[in-house]
């Protein structure tokens, strides 16, 4: 049966590796006889939704045998203002992995267009493009795993169609200052979208006050995206709340692939919430820039690699086979990120937790490294 099943598939997605989730909490305590295991895997904010976003959504939900507003009109504005753009400059998406979804599947012609990053970028990137029927294309990265600017820009060709870089980069925690940003964009040909992934622009902000921001520079870039999300500093991973900034052009063809009602009436009043909430996202920008100060202060005395960061997460070269420590460390009751499927085999990803969880991740660390 399976063969029958098989030989219809369309090739590019028989061949395709699907992402690979990692399990509950209660799931892995219970395989592995363990309680009371932190998750620090998905940068997710320790410190879980704004008390305001946890009230809307619990109002919300009364509604929720309605239909949610397939515009998200009052989100829409809500974000408009906050970024200072018109309303019909946002496309909203279920995560930005939908929006990431939606650009390739308007914008690239399968068996023709290319989609270009770095090695070691957002895996979402390749996954989507080869589900889409396109080539993904990886330039070289420099000595710290960051993206060369010089390196992407020569691997564009007339076959370009999207350029994706994340700013931060998950899982490297690299960024491009703003005279690398400005280069990059000044080197895109006006075929191709520059597509500016700033999932962890919050925590950025606070740790580089120089951090550039992509939209300071779209007034006269028609093909300029920026992607957020409400998933990390805003702590709504599980409502699914992605959206992209781009001209209205680019947004007219986004919303006619876009699926209706894809963000739920919830989600939109948590989110509403939450943006009013700065102080919550201050203090989950202080806590990721002191956890990482402290991942980084650590690793030397454990004879580790810690790489700089923007995000809420550290990358580790622990100078052996990475699953070999996951495995370690996930009996400790820590739950981590091996990077082997992102190219990185000797490489780990730890998400910045509480003072305590990660003192808790450092005490592991020691005991499986020694």
């Amino acid at each position: 049966m399976s063969e029958v099943v098989s030989k219809i598939v369309r090739e590019n997605i028989r061949n395709l590796q699907p992402y690979q989730p990692g399990k509950p909490i209660e799931e892995v305590e219970r395989e592995i006889g363990i309680k009371g295991a932190i998750k620090m895997a998905s940068n997710e904010n320790p410190l879980g939704p704004s008390p305001l976003a946890m009230e809307a959504a619990t109002r919300a939900i009364r509604d929720s045998y309605l239909y949610p507003d397939g515009a998200a009109y009052y989100l829409r504005r809500d974000l408009a203002e906050m970024h200072g753009v018109a309303p019909d400059q946002l496309v909203f998406g279920c995560g930005c992995n939908e929006v990431i979804q939606l650009l390739i599947g308007a914008f690239c012609v399968p068996g023709r267009d290319q989609v270009l990053s770095h090695k070691y970028a957002f895996i979402s990137y390749r996954l989507q493009t080869l589900a889409h029927g396109c080539e993904y294309i990886e330039a070289d990265v420099d000595e710290g795993l960051g993206c060369d600017v010089d390196a992407l820009l020569a691997c564009v060709t007339e076959r370009t169609k999207i350029i994706f870089v994340a700013n931060p980069n998950n899982p490297t925690g690299g960024h491009l200052d703003r005279a690398s940003l400005e280069k990059l964009l000044a080197g895109v040909p006006n075929h191709a979208l520059i597509v500016i992934d700033e999932a962890y622009h919050e925590y950025a902000t606070v740790a580089d006050p120089d951090y550039p921001k992509s939209q300071e520079y779209a007034a006269d870039r028609p093909l300029l995206v920026t992607l957020r999300t409400f998933s990390k500093i805003y702590g709504l991973a599980g409502m699914r709340v992605g959206y992209g900034i781009c001209s209205r052009e680019v947004a007219d063809y986004l919303n006619r692939l876009r699926r209706p009602f894809n963000v739920g009436l919830v989600a939109q009043e948590a989110a509403r919430a939450a943006i009013a909430d700065t102080q919550h996202v201050d203090n989950a920008a202080q806590l990721a820039k002191e956890g990482i100060a402290a991942f980084q202060k650590a690793a030397p005395e454990l004879g580790i690699v810690a790489y700089p960061s923007l995000g809420n997460f550290v990358l580790f070269d622990v100078k052996r086979p990475a699953v070999e420590v996951y495995d370690l460390l996930l009996h400790q009751g820590i739950i981590t990120r091996p990077m082997a499927v992102w190219g990185l085999p000797g490489h780990l990803r730890i998400s910045v937790g509480t003072h305590e969880q990660n003192q808790r991740a450092i005490s592991a660390l020691k005991t499986v490294l020694a």
